[in-house]
């Protein structure tokens, strides 16, 4: 007898367990069918999970490429409803511009914002290091639009480097320790140029003595009296704090130049189409802003330099185009046969 109803306490209770089983099964399924609708309810999260892209610049958190890429960011989140987010990282933390260049080519790194270091990667970027080839900004954002911009673009996208858009920038200027009224100022002046093939040759026919590096390294290198001059927009010059180790400088204007926001092609492909849509249309908005922020700061620059102390002044720079176009002709074939196009679209 008590065997039988221990038999029938045990099949009780397990029907019961199952039971309960059951529903609490039914409950947690309608649970986790509603977290996963509240967690992914927006387009482009299917599986809740969030692609994290990494962009490594070089300049400091004040420079407007940081703040046009951070905008970007915003951007990025909002239009893909967070399936993915841009970190930006800083003043070199991560490495310089060709090391993120290099990481975007095999896979540790995912963005960053260049100009000349790509010329290393791809030679025909170094157009843009040659001075005086652009007449001015609308010669210069012609040919961005045009057909050999386009081709340009292929060529990035080609080697793993995606521009996603351009940040037109404002001239290049020469800062100094001594005054450049003239070309015969700059015989003999230890000046730094970007990493770019394109550049020395110009300027040593200006008769400067060039010395090329990484943007990160110049304050130093001036504070330090390796380099007597260096040249960059007034933003930069403003941004980076040259000031406070030149006190020169001359509205040359030697170069119209665009850097790129560029994305790792591998990358790029990893992202959902709609992802991509929605970076793309973030970079063309990005641009707008980094345009009207451009204008902004260069007026804040130039101000702000001359309220620093900085003397500033305006040679005649036909003397100066004159002797730099005597470099063209030492160029390769290739910068040849762009350097003709350039001036064909003007």
């Amino acid at each position: 007898m008590r065997k039988n109803l221990m038999f029938l306490l045990l099949t009780m209770f397990v029907v019961i367990l199952s039971a309960c089983g059951s529903e609490s099964t039914g409950d947690d399924g309608d649970t986790s069918e509603d977290t996963s609708d509240n967690g992914t309810g927006e387009e482009g999260a299917d599986d809740g999970e969030t692609t994290t892209i990494t962009y490594s610049l070089d300049q400091p958190s004040s420079h407007i490429w940081v703040e046009a890429t951070n905008h970007f960011a915003d951007l990025v989140e909002e239009k893909t409803n967070g399936s993915v987010k841009v970190e930006v990282h800083d003043s070199a933390s991560l490495g310089t511009q060709r090391e993120a260049l290099e990481g975007m080519q095999v896979g540790t790194m995912d963005g960053t914002v260049s100009l000349e270091p790509i010329s290393g990667i791809v030679e025909e970027i170094g157009l843009f290091g040659i001075p005086y080839l652009f007449e001015d900004s609308e010669h210069l954002q012609t040919f961005l639009e045009e057909e050999p911009g386009q081709e340009l673009n292929e060529m990035m996208t080609e080697e793993g480097l995606r521009p996603l858009t351009y940040f037109m920038r404002a001239p290049r200027q020469v800062s100094s320790n001594e005054p450049v009224e003239s070309v015969e100022d700059l015989e003999g002046m230890n000046i730094r140029v970007p990493e770019s093939p394109t550049a020395p040759p110009a300027f040593e026919a200006m008769g400067a003595r060039v010395v090329t590096m990484p943007v990160s390294e110049v304050y130093s290198a001036l504070e330090q009296n390796v380099i007597d001059a260096q040249e960059n927009p007034l933003t930069q010059i403003y941004s980076d704090n040259f000031y406070e180790v030149q006190d020169h400088i001359a509205l040359t204007n030697h170069q119209y130049q665009a850097a790129y926001l560029l994305i790792s092609e591998d990358t790029f492909q990893s992202l959902s189409e709609e992802e991509q849509n929605s970076i793309q249309e973030a970079a063309q908005e990005t641009q707008e802003f980094e345009s009207e922020l451009q204008e902004k700061e260069l007026e804040e620059a130039y101000n702000g330099l001359e309220e620093e102390g900085v003397e500033i002044n305006e040679p005649d720079t036909s003397e100066f185009a004159d002797a730099a176009s005597e470099a063209y002709g030492e160029y390769d074939d290739v910068m040849q046969e762009w350097i003709d196009k350039a001036q064909e679209v003007n």
